[in-house]
């Protein structure tokens, strides 16, 4: 996980990662709404969401995102969500990771870095975007010409994170631009 700068005021993401007893799910979502409501309530409270497992697994995964990491902190050490952790009892484990910005594309695994600057992250994105965007111009959209706009325009969004993030951002990151984006100034 990025060492995550402090007083820097910008959105954060924290992601957790429950592991629930599968005869406890209801409980769960129960307690999941509940957390829900009261962190909506949080000064720099962005947005939510629970993914729920596929039928058959019992891993679920919260995104919880705040307008900075200052207000994030005070909620997660909040003594109303201290309250409800408690109340969770032993209906699941959690594990927690924050990241802001584009860093998350920007971790070194088993390392902890400062992110490169925002001007080398941008350029990075950009190199790491041009090949997907190429790519859905020359081979994919005339294939899909008679699709209605909405849905050709949905395939860049849909198809270009997973890329970017399973692929192209952690070969770019980590073997080919990494002595340029994390070099000492």
């Amino acid at each position: 996980m990025s060492q995550v700068k402090k007083s820097i005021k910008e959105p954060v993401t924290a992601v957790f990662s429950w592991t629930v007893k599968p005869e406890k799910a209801e409980d769960f979502q129960s307690w999941m709404h509940k957390v829900h409501r009261a962190a909506e309530k949080w000064p720099g409270h962005l947005g939510v969401t629970t993914l729920r497992p596929p039928s058959g697994r019992n891993d679920y995964h919260t995104v919880l995102r705040f307008d900075s990491y200052k207000h994030l902190e005070s909620w997660l050490n909040s003594k109303g969500r201290n309250e409800l952790m408690k109340s969770l009892g032993d209906i699941a484990q959690t594990q927690t990771e924050k990241a802001s910005g584009l860093e998350t594309w920007f971790d070194i695994p088993g390392q902890l870095v400062t992110p490169p600057p925002r001007w080398k992250m941008a350029l990075t994105t950009i190199i790491a975007i041009y090949p997907i965007a190429l790519f859905f111009a020359v081979f994919i959209t005339p294939h899909v010409t008679n699709w209605t706009v909405f849905l050709r325009a949905a395939l860049v969004p849909i198809f270009g994170p997973i890329i970017l993030t399973y692929l192209f951002m952690p070969f770019l990151t980590r073997k080919v631009l990494r002595g340029w984006l994390y070099r000492n100034p």
